[in-house]
């Protein structure tokens, strides 16, 4: 019982930052779904931060939870929650933030309102629906006159998503529509990325695939396509997020290895790595998926010379606290929680199983690794898909490290071709063979199932896995046996 007692308080002493955020999105969790009046927040806040200035030991512990916990609730309570004037004419200004995408007959696009005659408005991002004899590039300014309507309440959870979004509704455009329309500048980064790429390729399928997984533009991809890679569970290769900047983040930590051998050499390479990760970033369109994980990677730069175990999770938990300490409302939004949720079960999953694993062959170790991380991946996201899109991708676990190895190779490769641009020809034999396993297993008859969990059983699974990944890391490590000489 002793031995049991020692290894929990080493493993709660080894991640700090896992157990400081947990308490504190649960306190934005209770928030989301009962109100309690500010004073009693506050007032709960300062009696719980007096309780773990007072106390000590495990009753300091507890007082430290408790004032996580308020101080979480606290900062959800006072977001934002102002009325919307739907249905009522506004002037105002929209900037385009992401480029048309071609939906079914229509499309759609995202904005932030810049001015409006509704001061409270100022800031706030705004879905554009139109119809596809337009088009419209991030940074294109409208001036219009128009009303502002409220998500379908038909679609319960996408309007909830969307709220936590900071979006508050949509506005109509059609070709026949009144509005000043003021092109956007042109010489950006990821501008110049994406033509430099189109004026290479040729326009396929291939291409649009190349164009999304390389520069975050997905305006190329089919509507049927696209439906394709959610079919398989691989929508997240064509959403620039963690996967893409882990392999700028391995590409940029290879081509910087001879800086080690200058004197101070792992801490000029440790920024000059983050500045290119974060101007990849920025060629990718600057898209939030892409924003979280480059907060991720850039304190795993700084902690790379670690040799601690457990850094991996504390700096995902200290990215988690601290995105959520800026916008609360994060944790309620899909994106966020499947990217964590997914590095959290390569960290605490995957990464064991290829230590257990690894051979003296480097390529083999390379395979098992694809191997792992589109195993741990797919099935850590599995109960979140299957509650929030009610779908299980049986076919996802199966193609996931064979599509994440030929993700590597068209992201290598585009990214090299925005240099020398026949190289891009690699990345677009690479994707026609990526849609190719795509559409195959799209179309197999049991590759998915259209199954939605409930939320509570959904939560269940998860605290499943979680106390078997604790039971697992508190069991005894065994000891090397020293070698027997002669």
């Amino acid at each position: 019982m002793n031995n049991l007692s020692e290894r929990i308080s080493t493993l709660l002493a080894k991640m700090p930052m896992a157990m400081v955020v947990v308490p504190f999105a649960i306190g934005i969790f209770f928030a989301e779904h009962y109100t309690l009046p500010l004073w009693l927040l506050i007032f709960l806040c300062l009696i719980t931060l007096t309780g773990a200035i007072a106390f000590t030991e495990w009753r300091q512990n507890i007082s430290l939870c408790a004032t996580l916990f308020a101080v979480g609730a606290l900062l959800h309570s006072l977001s934002y929650r102002e009325e919307i004037p739907y249905n009522k004419s506004l002037e105002m200004t929209l900037k385009i933030e992401t480029s048309s995408a071609l939906r079914s007959g229509y499309i759609s696009s995202e904005a932030k309102i810049e001015e409006c005659a509704t001061a409270t408005l100022t800031g706030r991002n705004i879905v554009i629906w139109g119809d596809s004899l337009i088009r419209f590039k991030a940074g294109d300014r409208l001036h219009l006159t128009t009303q502002i309507y409220p998500f379908r309440a038909k679609r319960e959870a996408y309007a909830r998503l969307m709220h936590h979004r900071g979006f508050v509704g949509a506005v109509s455009v059609n070709h026949r529509a009144t509005y000043d329309y003021i092109p956007a500048e042109k010489g950006s980064l990821h501008d110049w990325a994406v033509e430099r790429l189109q004026s290479a390729m040729e326009p396929s399928d291939a291409g649009g695939v190349v164009l999304a997984m390389t520069t975050g533009e997905r305006s190329k991809i089919r509507s049927e396509l696209r439906q394709n890679y959610s079919m398989s569970g691989a929508s997240h290769l064509l959403a620039v997020s963690g996967l893409h900047i882990g392999i700028a983040f391995m590409l940029i930590n290879f081509l910087l290895l001879p800086l080690l051998l200058l004197r101070y050499g792992n801490v000029a390479r440790s920024v000059v790595a983050v500045a290119l990760i974060w101007c990849y970033v920025w060629l990718c369109g600057m898209s939030p998926s892409a924003v979280r994980a480059a907060i991720m990677f850039s304190l795993l730069q700084f902690s790379i010379s670690s040799l601690r175990d457990y850094t991996s999770i504390n700096i995902l938990a200290g990215t988690a606290f601290v995105m959520l300490a800026f916008n609360s409302h994060l944790l309620f939004d899909i994106s966020f929680q499947l990217s964590f949720i997914a590095v959290a079960g390569i960290v605490l999953w995957a990464m064991p199983l290829y230590r257990l694993c690894a051979t003296r062959s480097k390529v083999a170790n390379s395979l098992i690794a694809v191997l792992f991380v589109g195993i741990a991946s797919t099935i850590a996201t599995m109960p979140l898909v299957s509650h929030t899109f009610s779908t299980v991708s049986l076919v996802g676990v199966m193609i996931n490290p064979a599509v994440i190895l030929l993700a590597n190779i068209i992201v290598l490769a585009g990214v090299i071709a925005l240099a020398v641009p026949p190289v891009v020809r690699v990345a677009e034999l690479t994707a026609e063979w990526q849609n190719r396993i795509i559409e195959w297993s799209a179309s197999l008859r049991y590759g998915h199932f259209d199954i939605e969990i409930s939320e509570w059983a959904m939560w269940s699974i998860y605290i499943a896995f979680a106390i078997a990944t604790i039971l697992i890391f508190l069991l005894p490590k065994r000891e090397k046996r020293p070698k027997i000489e002669g």
